[in-house]
């Protein structure tokens, strides 16, 4: 099993339908979190209730995490 973490801005909401719309395209368990607040990767409504103007840590387990991870360039803290 793999396991991937990375810190992710989400500030746009054109960027949280992209970024769900990847991590709906991967079997593994993604989870974004704020905070102490955890949701699921895969929901939009879940990762707008986050604050998004700060960079997220987004993890992924499962056996594509790594080609999931590889995927989130576009998503990089500056």
């Amino acid at each position: 099993m793999n396991y991937i973490e990375k810190q992710v801005y989400l500030e746009k909401l054109t960027e949280v339908c992209d970024f769900v719309n990847l991590a709906s395209r991967y079997s593994c368990d993604v989870k974004v979190k704020s905070n102490s607040h955890v949701v699921d990767g895969k929901s939009i409504l879940g990762i707008l209730t986050l604050a998004l103007w700060e960079p997220v840590t987004v993890s992924a387990c499962g056996t594509d995490a790594h080609d999931f991870a590889a995927k989130l360039a576009s998503f990089k803290p500056q």
